[in-house]
């Protein structure tokens, strides 16, 4: 059977290649075609990293079928409807438009949170950072995590959004927005909202310096990794 496989990031660079087909015998597991690929490309290590089959996390017990799309991913390091406005976007991020989108007579707390590039970093200056993603599992993961929050707290308007691509120090990579009757609970979901990104939202970081650039080490469930 044939299953299409896609690399991100740090995987991608070890491969030199970001997707291809690869041909496995029926009934192969996702830790098969781990092993596979490894002997495909000797510079790749996929162990400690993340697999998506069709977009969900996967085990490396998972079994994969003809057509499955299989994903590669590192440790994790980021669509609108009337209450929600979520996305990954190239543009510089519009806290203040975000702001007066999140604010209604009915909402008496409206919090924010915006993560920028920060330099010096670990006592060395940073050119800029450059952001990765798996786009169409992001956006999954960001509707999966706005619903969490609705399921907490008694919330009003949310937005939540990711850079790609380069960001310069000082420039926002993420932004969140969170509205409510009262402030307890708009602070509680906004800081629930940071922390469920850096697990789960499929982007990677790389940053740049004078004299090099290296991926950022991210995070990976114990229970899923490689």
């Amino acid at each position: 059977m044939r299953v299409e496989v896609r690399l991100f990031a740090l995987y991608r660079e070890q491969a030199g290649r970001d997707r291809l087909a690869l041909e496995l015998p029926e009934g192969a597991t996702v830790g098969a075609a781990k092993a596979a690929l490894e002997g495909l490309f000797p510079g790749l290590r996929l162990a400690g990293g993340l697999a998506a089959v069709n977009q969900d996390l996967a085990d490396p017990d998972t079994p994969l079928r003809e057509g499955d799309e299989l994903a590669f991913l590192p440790p994790l390091s980021g669509g609108e409807a009337s209450l929600d406005s979520f996305g990954l976007t190239r543009d510089p991020l519009d806290l203040k438009a975000l702001l007066a989108w999140a604010t209604a007579p009915e909402y008496g707390a409206v919090v924010s949170f915006l993560g920028t590039t920060r330099s010096p970093n670990r006592g060395e200056e940073v050119a800029f950072l450059e952001y990765e993603a798996y786009p169409e599992m992001a956006l999954k993961a960001m509707a999966g995590i706005l619903e969490e929050m609705r399921a907490r707290w008694p919330l009003g308007r949310i937005a939540l959004w990711h850079r790609l691509g380069r960001v310069n120090p000082g420039e926002a990579s993420i932004a969140i927005v969170v509205s409510a009757r009262h402030r307890k609970e708009a602070f509680a979901a906004c800081q629930y909202a940071i922390d469920r990104v850096k697990q789960v939202l499929p982007v990677w970081k790389k940053e740049h310096r004078k004299d090099g650039s290296f991926w950022v080490e991210g995070f990976a469930p114990e229970e899923k990794r490689l």
